[in-house]
């Protein structure tokens, strides 16, 4: 068998994320989409709402990391037996098929699976969500559970791309004077987009099975990741209204935080600060 990596759900920003940096590492690298997939001679098309009986993994795949998901949790929250559909039965048979073709499956989870109550979470404490986003991903793992050596779960905090519609519009506000609102009772462990890619390819690649966890190792308010915003764009951060989302937010955790010991120790992984991370995708 080959090395060749599969990318599912190359659409998104972490699945588009993981198949540029292996075409820039030079590695055998291919994927899958939803939409057309005529002018990406890499690509194959796969969409989890249709009948998975009908895909096949493609020749010599050693590795699969799988990217698609609904993962807005107000979807989740409105939809729980659409989106589980996808997230969990989906999942669960395309990981089946995977597995039985001899591929090594790398699942990206969440902080999600945790209620939030501590920081810090270890990797073997049992979990307890409190949204139906992270009970979804904790109903996966279980289930990963049966697998052993041939799959990987990856939990992730906030993962920052440039691309983040939320600070993207608190940008485009800002440099326009218009104020903005930010929760100032929701918070999240940023980690760079770049880390998360480098660390979910070198667990596929060296199939290094059993739970990791990329996380920063302290919380931000996104009130706080606001307020500096405005502060590098416009020398102060009058214009940023802290406002409370307990009646928009599903549930807004005390702490996100995970510890991540095995992925700092083994793969050398290093997560910056909070706000360091913001600047490195944003630049400010």
């Amino acid at each position: 068998m080959s090395n060749r990596i599969l990318i599912v759900g190359t659409e998104g920003f972490l699945g588009g994320a993981l198949l540029s940096l292996g075409h820039q590492r030079g590695l055998p690298v291919c994927g899958t989409r939803r939409g057309n997939v005529q002018h990406h001679p890499d690509i194959q098309r796969l969409d989890l709402d249709d009948d998975l009986a009908r895909w096949s993994p493609p020749e010599h795949c050693a590795v699969a990391i799988l990217c698609a998901a609904v993962t807005n949790l107000a979807a989740c929250q409105r939809d729980p037996a659409g989106t589980r559909q996808i997230n969990v039965r989906q999942t669960l048979r395309l990981t089946e098929k995977l597995v039985a073709a001899g591929s090594f499956v790398v699942f990206p989870s969440s902080n999600l699976v945790f209620d939030g109550t501590r920081p810090a979470r270890l990797a073997a404490d049992p979990t307890c969500p409190l949204t139906e986003y992270g009970r979804q991903k904790a109903a996966v793992e279980s289930e990963f559970a049966n697998y052993g050596s041939r799959v990987a779960i990856v939990r992730l905090t906030k993962v920052v791309n440039p691309h983040w519609p939320l600070i993207q519009g608190w940008i485009q506000s800002l440099r326009s004077q218009q104020p903005v609102e930010a929760f100032n009772n929701l918070v999240c462990a940023p980690i760079p987009l770049a880390v998360t890619v480098h660390g979910l390819l070198e667990i596929g690649q060296t199939r290094r099975a059993g739970i990791w966890q990329f996380s920063a190792a302290s919380d931000v308010a996104y009130s706080d990741i606001a307020r500096h915003i405005a502060r590098r764009l416009c020398g102060n951060d009058q214009l940023i209204h802290s406002v409370s989302g307990a009646d928009i937010i599903e549930h807004a955790p005390q702490h996100t935080t995970l510890d991540t010991t095995r992925a700092r120790l083994e793969l050398g992984l290093r997560f910056p600060p909070p706000l360091q991370a913001i600047e490195e995708a944003f630049g400010c």
